[in-house]
């Protein structure tokens, strides 16, 4: 992908988006479990899942990279992800962190081959 200013602008206005959205659904969904972390990190690798594959069979990385780099990194959020488990086993709630923690990557990785799988 060519580095220009009309494809920075649209990376930026991507992972923008993302980030709204994002915000939006963990201040609906999170409270004594991070449910709006949770969800938006899980409909993220789907997301990326469709994306990748999709794109991959076009051979349309400047696309790919827009949609998977831009709302993707936008939406979802390995930060939060972490801060919330330590906040867990700082408050002692191990089975809530292990739960999270598991939970998050392993849905994380099957939810994104099954989208890939769906559009390769």
């Amino acid at each position: 992908m060519l580095i220009t200013i009309n494809n920075l602008f649209l990376l930026g206005l991507a992972g923008g988006s993302g980030t709204i959205l994002r915000f939006l659904i963990q201040k609906k969904l999170n409270g004594s479990f991070p449910y709006g972390t949770l969800a938006v990190n899980i409909v993220g690798c789907f997301v990326i899942g469709l994306v990748w594959g999709y794109f991959a069979k076009q051979q349309n990385m400047q696309k790919q990279i827009l949609l998977a780099a831009g709302f993707c990194g936008g939406f979802t959020t390995f930060s939060a992800f972490t801060a919330e488990g330590l906040q867990m086993i700082m408050d002692h709630r191990l089975f809530h962190f292990f739960i999270y923690t598991a939970g998050s990557i392993l849905i994380g990785l099957l939810i994104t081959f099954l989208g890939f799988k769906i559009t390769s």
